[in-house]
């Protein structure tokens, strides 16, 4: 602490007697001349950025693009702190400052230029966006989202690396000497880092995309609304947001229902054991004349589909429907699906017979009375139980 406070009393005389020096041999008209520069040039910042805008507007009709207002206003405050720091820069110049504190003076001014110009190129990330936008679509939103995010990190990390290199400071061997400190960060922020990849990997991939409806086996089932650099949030049909790590739905079986081209109809349609082999036959065919001539489903030569008499089930002939709607949208394929229920239950009635359901019949074995000396007949009771579907 003894040798610092040394050297900074050291340095302090050291500045004092070059301003001193400097002082003793100054041209104060010069001085004075310089300074009503600098305060004119900052009183008319304004008019001279408007003239700036208007000349970069020229620029630009003349090789042929268009610079918006969105543009302009995101480079008018640049434009107005650079005018100002080539005023002061060249004052500076002017002044004949002692040679460290003049060097110090146009760090500090080239500074605040860098600044504001990185500064301008963050704000241009809203225009960038716009200029993005007829690439957005459904399938490359993430994509587009994820590229202007990119471009802002990547302006500030720039920005931050010029302005050392003004103070003489080479990023290099500083990220270089922090070898041991990154190590200790990324091992702490390694689930960051992950989820990061992962999220990459999503994109990258094309997983899913925003608005799609995904379904993670025992995690979430949802709308996706964002995905972010840590997280994807994903609403629930409860209207719950989730925020779900990108590493959990990078590495696990994802389901993507909005990839569907058709949504798939598989039905067992139960009759009684009393129902004849011609009303059968009727009961199919009048299934899939439906289904033909409905227009709802996907014709059998481009898709599966089938119905037919399948098994004998414990208490009815099962019929089997299987079938793709054209549309993959829930709630077309629900009307559809309903429009299909009410059809085959007029069929079935129409056809003479009805539909089964679940029953049981118990067999009593004869036992002898022992009251008469006569035995009891065989007895058999039929116990139906009714189920409920949802």
């Amino acid at each position: 602490m003894d040798g610092l406070a040394t050297k900074l009393e050291s340095l302090a005389k050291e500045a004092g007697a070059s301003i001193a020096a400097w002082l003793a041999a100054v041209d104060w008209a010069q001085v004075g001349f310089s300074l009503a520069g600098i305060l004119m040039v900052f009183a008319f910042r304004r008019v001279l950025t408007g003239a700036a805008i208007w000349l970069t507007r020229c620029i630009g009709d003349a090789i042929g693009v268009e610079i918006s207002e969105t543009v302009e206003k995101a480079i008018k405050p640049a434009i107005r702190v650079l005018i100002v720091s080539l005023a002061v820069y060249l004052g500076l110049h002017s002044l004949g400052l002692p040679t460290k504190i003049a060097a110090t003076a146009e760090r500090l001014v080239i500074s605040v230029a860098i600044v504001a110009m990185f500064s301008a190129g963050y704000s241009l990330s809203v225009p960038l966006a716009a200029l993005l936008r007829p690439y957005r679509t459904a399938q490359t939103q993430i994509q587009v989202d994820w590229t202007v995010r990119l471009a802002k990190i990547a302006v500030v990390f720039i920005g931050i690396a010029a302005v050392l290199r003004v103070w003489g400071i080479d990023i290099g061997p500083v990220l270089t000497g922090m070898g041991l400190a990154g190590a200790a960060v990324a091992l702490a922020a390694q689930d960051l880092f992950k989820n990061l990849i992962g999220g990459m990997s999503n994109i990258s991939e094309k997983r899913f995309q925003v608005g799609d409806w995904i379904r993670l086996e025992g995690v979430i089932e949802g709308i996706v609304l964002n995905v972010d650099f840590r997280s994807t949030l994903v609403k629930r049909f409860d209207m719950a947001p989730v925020y779900v790590p990108n590493a959990d739905l990078a590495n696990a079986a994802l389901i993507n229902f909005s990839r569907m081209p058709h949504r798939r109809i598989y039905w067992t349609i139960k009759v009684v054991y009393t129902t004849t082999t011609s009303q059968l036959a009727q009961i199919c065919n009048a299934i899939e004349q439906y289904i033909d001539a409905s227009g709802d489903f996907v014709p059998a030569s481009d898709a599966s589909r089938f119905v037919r008499v399948d098994s004998f089930g414990d208490s009815s002939i099962d019929i089997l429907v299987y079938c793709f709607t054209r549309s993959a949208a829930y709630a077309d394929f629900m009307e559809v699906k309903e429009k299909l229920v009410l059809n085959i239950k007029d069929t079935v009635e129409r056809s003479g017979t009805s539909f089964a359901f679940p029953s049981q019949s118990i067999y009593v074995e004869a036992a002898p009375d022992v009251w008469s000396g006569r035995n009891v007949p065989d007895q058999t009771v039929d116990v139906a139980r009714e189920t409920q579907t949802k």
